[in-house]
């Protein structure tokens, strides 16, 4: 593969980006200057954040990428956040883990593989593979899919009902993304956010919930992203009612309920009227 820096470069300034904005919680401003003036290719997890970042696909800066793994992974992503996890299952069915090259992008199919399984309740193979990521890629692959790994073992553990293991698990993956510097695109660190945001609220501790929540809201506040706030609202409502703070719970679940149709139709909709209906 071989990257065009001076696209890179064009697209930047035309999002109104300083290499430093652009660079912001992916890589080093270095990293970017090396990519415009000397076509440097960093590493793929880095790269799909940049062109996410910049709200386009990879190929539009690289030239002749010889697979389509990255597009189709991103499918798995999407079809996953709409919670078709029998489509994403049939997607990733058609990737052959061997022909993956990099740490990154196997990384990312044990993760994804891990989640489709843990949603159809084969927890034990979910278990298995989350192990892999985070002992076979711990130290090599630093980005936010440790910490979403950890928070998926942590609901696999609870769909196990061991809770025990669970809150240390769902604790830790929030040390991870406090602590450790971890490549991730928006849409990975709103989704990490979310995760756990359900978790501690599925472990009966809505004060951390209502956190977490509100830490994915600002983060897609701050970049003008509506990817994940329908559910991060609907998340922070459900801790609201748990606390039995009535009003803020109606506030969040009408925004909710609104952002749920501004991005996907009424997908949401039914979820969102029975939490309203408690309210009543």
């Amino acid at each position: 593969m071989k990257l065009r820096g001076n696209v890179l470069k064009q697209i930047r300034r035309k999002r109104g980006l300083s290499q430093t904005a652009l660079a912001e919680g992916i890589c080093t401003q270095a990293t970017i200057s090396l990519m415009e003036k000397q076509n440097r290719l960093p590493k793929m997890d880095i790269l799909t954040a940049i062109c996410e970042r910049l709200n386009i696909p990879t190929d539009r800066i690289v030239e002749n990428e010889v697979s389509g793994v990255n597009d189709t992974f991103n499918q798995v992503d999407e079809l996953m956040t709409a919670h078709k996890f029998a489509q994403a299952e049939k997607l990733l069915d058609t990737i052959k883990v061997k022909t993956l090259e990099s740490d990154f992008d196997k990384q990312r199919y044990y993760y994804l593989l891990g989640m489709v399984q843990a949603e159809n309740d084969q927890i034990d193979d979910a278990i298995f593979n989350f192990e892999l990521v985070l002992t076979q890629f711990a130290t090599t692959s630093a980005n936010v899919y440790l910490a979403m790994t950890t928070a998926g073992m942590a609901m696999a553990y609870l769909k196990r009902h061991d809770r025990e293991r669970a809150i240390r698990l769902t604790n830790r993956s929030v040390k991870l993304i406090d602590n450790k510097k971890l490549i991730g695109s928006l849409h990975q660190w709103a989704s990490i956010n979310d995760q756990i945001a359900n978790l501690y609220l599925k472990l009966d501790d809505p004060d951390s919930a209502i956190e977490m929540a509100n830490r994915g809201i600002e983060l897609c506040r701050k970049h003008d992203s509506l990817f994940l706030l329908d559910e991060l609202y609907l998340c922070l409502g459900k801790a609201y009612i748990a606390k039995g703070d009535n009003e803020e719970a109606r506030e969040a679940l009408e925004v909710a309920k609104s952002l749920s149709i501004a991005r996907h139709g009424t997908l949401m909709e039914e979820d969102i009227q029975q939490e309203l209906a408690k309210l009543k």
